[in-house]
């Protein structure tokens, strides 16, 4: 899956966001708590750390340094936060997919680093670790606890712009989408479908053969809400769409190093914002509406208990 959004085990820097489509695919379900696994770590170590942002002279590269050097039955996370303000951290590896958003909790959650190593007994892969068993790690040294709930809150919606969608259809065995865990298994000369997220001084998005449901989780990580796709258009597309940094998550973070085409080496010197850039490039609008929003919810939390 290459430099995945959430991999902190290989070090949280990606320099263009790569995220898999089958990841946004998949049901879930509503829980008051998540189940209990069996497999739980034998030694943990957690100690604070500082922000590396406060370190080191932000630059190219993402948010935070590389960093952490995991294996299989070995988790080294690196200095990495709970939750920081961009969403992303701890919390969010364990519980939750890129785009579902977590609320609630203390401030501190938010400026809290830690670096975390532990060792597990038969050699579980890193997926595993920074999943369930980070749970259970979060659960039992942080006392973490937190549900999954539906309410209605702010969200955009997805339409058809006047003059129709511009939109490429996806080329049937260019790339293999695959919505389930693991992928299926590739034939000879094949590749995954994948959609990568841009971040350098003109943000972009390039999906190969993605829905437009799939398209619309995946802008949560650039804006400041869920998107509902109400576009009625159906089968799969390849994307690419580039925008403003302003109006976006993407605002705040320090610029990321152009890969490919997806930045430019000579960006326009006023990109569009993403709105614009979805009506003009797509043919697509986003409008604030009102509209469901499956979250996660922290009910507790406290500082780690002693190693």
């Amino acid at each position: 899956m290459g430099r995945n959004l959430l991999a902190m085990a290989a070090g949280f820097s990606a320099i263009t966001v790569p995220i898999v489509i089958g990841a946004l695919s998949g049901s879930r379900m509503l829980a008051q708590s998540v189940a209990p696994v069996a497999q739980k770590f034998e030694v943990v170590s957690i100690r604070p750390c500082q922000d590396p942002r406060q370190r080191q002279v932000p630059g190219p590269g993402g948010m935070y340094p590389p960093r952490g050097n995991s294996s299989p039955g070995r988790l080294r996370t690196g200095c990495y936060p709970l939750l920081d303000d961009h969403g992303m951290g701890l919390i969010r590896s364990a519980y939750a997919d890129t785009f579902t958003p977590i609320n609630g909790g203390p401030s501190w959650i938010h400026s809290a680093f830690y670096e975390i190593d532990a060792v597990a007994e038969g050699n579980p892969s890193v997926k595993m670790m920074m999943g369930p068993m980070m749970q259970a790690l979060l659960e039992d040294r942080f006392r973490l606890k937190n549900h999954r709930q539906m309410g209605e809150g702010n969200v955009y919606v997805l339409s058809v712009a006047h003059g129709g969608p511009k939109l490429h259809a996806f080329i049937e065995g260019s790339c293999t989408p695959y919505s389930t865990s693991p992928p299926p298994a590739l034939q000879p000369g094949q590749e995954y479908c994948e959609s990568l997220i841009g971040g350098g001084s003109v943000a972009s998005v390039k999906d190969r053969g993605v829905t437009l449901d799939d398209f619309s989780k995946q802008l949560l990580a650039v804006l400041d809400r869920p998107v509902i796709n109400k576009t009625g258009l159906t089968g799969r597309f390849d994307i690419h769409v580039e925008f403003s940094r302003e109006g976006t998550k993407m605002a705040a973070m320090p610029l990321m190093q152009p890969i490919g085409s997806l930045s430019p080496a000579s960006d326009p010197a006023d990109p569009p914002s993403i709105f614009t850039a979805l009506q003009e490039q797509l043919g697509l609008r986003l409008e604030p509406a009102k509209g469901p929003v499956e979250m996660i919810v922290i009910d507790h939390v406290e500082k780690p208990s002693e190693n």
